[in-house]
């Protein structure tokens, strides 16, 4: 429970009525078309996200906060970021006025916790370093294992009760289960084994290394199925972030079937990624991840793939997953290429570098190059384009970068729809 003076109730109400003003707007309802427009490949112009992740320190830090509690604090700065983004980042989100409060699920994983230690960088941020966890001697059967899936109604139900209480006058609290679910399967196992000895083990121990990936993905499928049958998914196919970025608004989903209340997993989006493998060759993708992620995203309606590898010579491979919808294109691609290997028939997610905000000397004119090239790529090969700025870490404390950044790619992207 949430203890929270008049003074605070105040400022989260005001706060509140700010963010329902900010939803009425019908400009929201025409975003949310275009997202649907976009994501069923029908031309039109690329949509365009910011996602502001590291950075928000410098856009909305804690001293801009009033609230005096610490969890009415927490509320406080969410309602505010939602704000900021509807008053200086003119991208294509579409806000709403819902409020979701998040289902509690317990989900134990399929094996090992992390073993790692921290390093603080830069005085803000951290870095991680992991200590190998599964010796060479490891048996897979005696770490991986399926787990228990649980949720925590009762909990659930008095955070959802305080929150509409505080506002649900105002906008729409509700309680939201899993909106999605992704796989990283590779990503988290280095993390377990150390990436240098796993890509010894690709070579050196495949089939004890298949072991591990065959028990992973069977506890991954046996969760998701767990969640389902709990009623802990949520519908993901409207205002809602997929993937590695793009809107999940779509007429697709939910799929045929559905009964209005129960969220089945074929009725969301789901995701995978293996950014491990971005010098990996594509055969040995395929191998070794391709093979998994296809029988956990053939769980889904519809899919997204990749996020920070490079994936522009990866494409036909990644085209044997089921209902695959969005590719991510990362700041390492070859634009051009990418854009041949994805052509019409899916969408082209491409990443902008982030690292053009955060020099020195903040230079518009090389960000819009590389826009200029990512369009005329996918103007070739008749793509349907979206671009989506994440990966932020800075605007070294000149947050108009990354206004200005927003305003010239939607100016450059109208004039090529």
């Amino acid at each position: 429970m949430i203890t929270m003076s008049d003074t605070d109730r105040q400022i989260l109400r005001d706060l509140a009525k700010r963010v329902a003003d900010v939803a009425a707007d019908p400009i929201q309802q025409v975003k949310l078309a275009e997202w649907r427009r976009h994501n069923s490949l029908r031309a039109g112009k690329p949509m365009v996200l910011v996602y502001l992740e590291d950075v928000w320190e410098e856009f909305l830090p804690q001293s801009a906060l009033c609230c005096e509690s610490p969890a009415c604090r927490n509320v406080e700065w969410h309602l505010r970021a939602r704000l900021y983004r509807a008053e200086h980042l003119r991208d294509d989100w579409p806000h709403t006025a819902e409020y979701p409060v998040g289902l509690r699920i317990n989900d134990p994983g399929c094996g090992l916790s992390w073993n790692y230690g921290c390093v603080q960088v830069d005085g803000k941020r951290t870095a991680a370093g992991f200590d190998k966890a599964i010796p060479d001697d490891a048996v897979p059967e005696d770490i991986i294992h399926n787990r228990t899936v649980t949720t925590d109604q009762d909990a659930s139900q008095e955070r959802l009760a305080q929150m509409q209480d505080l506002f649900g006058d105002i906008l729409d609290v509700r309680l939201t289960g899993r909106r999605g679910m992704g796989s990283a399967m590779l990503d988290t196992f280095i993390q377990w084994r150390g990436i240098e000895q796993t890509f010894c083990d690709m070579m050196d121990r495949p089939k004890w290394l298949h072991r591990f990936l065959e028990l992973m993905t069977a506890s991954d499928i046996d969760a998701a199925r767990q969640l389902e049958v709990l009623g802990g998914l949520s519908l993901n196919n409207g205002a809602d972030s997929v993937g590695s970025g793009g809107m999940g608004a779509t007429d697709e989903l939910p799929s045929p079937g559905f009964d209005g209340e129960h969220v089945r997993l074929r009725d969301v989006w789901g995701c995978a990624t293996t950014q491990v493998f971005s010098e990996v060759s594509p055969a040995m993708h395929e191998e070794f991840a391709i093979q998994y992620e296809a029988r956990f995203l053939d769980l889904f309606g519809l899919n997204c793939y990749g996020c920070c590898e490079p994936l522009h010579r990866k494409v036909d491979i990644i085209r044997k997953l089921p209902r695959v919808r969005r590719v991510s294109m990362s700041p390492f691609v070859d634009w051009a290429a990418g854009a041949e290997a994805v052509g019409s028939d899916v969408i082209y997610s491409a990443k902008p570098n982030p690292a053009y905000l955060a020099n020195d000397v903040w230079d518009i004119n090389v960000a819009r190059d590389e826009i200029i090239a990512i369009l005329d790529a996918a103007k070739r090969n008749d793509c349907t384009v979206e671009f989506v700025l994440n990966s932020t870490l800075t605007s070294r404390n000149e947050p108009f970068r990354y206004e200005e950044w927003t305003d010239m790619v939607q100016d450059v992207s109208r004039r090529y729809a």
